[in-house]
């Protein structure tokens, strides 16, 4: 599946189109390191899904179901995940500066050495979070 996703983003961007995977149902794909910045993945479903050092800036990941999904590593600075379920997911080491979190359930997420500066958390569930002293918020 990860060659098909591939393909579909180099195709949409050699054609001038921004790479649009809504409501698609990418559960337990394997995304890692990919180019995945300003891709629209609003309302996907991303569980089990691996994004381990992906770049995700500026990506759309509005009301995504991404449960137990790794986002380690990635880059989310300035990406959209308000609405989402992240329940379980993974953020270690993750730059998720001035990321929407905006109504988003982080429920029982790995935040270690994740960045958090100016990320929008209004309504944001925080519940049995791991963090570290190199976590920032």
């Amino acid at each position: 599946m990860t060659l098909a996703i591939r393909g579909e983003i180099e195709e949409a961007r050699a054609s001038g189109r921004r790479p649009n995977f809504n409501g698609r149902d990418l559960s337990g794909s394997d995304l890692s390191g990919l180019d995945l910045s300003g891709v629209d993945f609003s309302y996907a479903l991303l569980t089990g899904a691996r994004l381990h050092r992906a770049n995700l800036q500026g990506a759309v990941l509005w009301s995504v179901k991404a449960i137990a999904a790794d986002f380690s590593g990635c880059n989310l600075r300035g990406a959209n995940l308000a609405t989402a379920d992240l329940t379980r997911s993974n953020f270690r080491d993750s730059d998720m500066r001035r990321t929407n979190l905006t109504g988003a359930t982080l429920r029982g997420c790995d935040l270690r050495s994740a960045d958090l500066r100016d990320a929008k958390t209004e309504n944001t569930v925080f519940d049995d979070i791991l963090t570290d002293s190199s976590t920032r918020r």
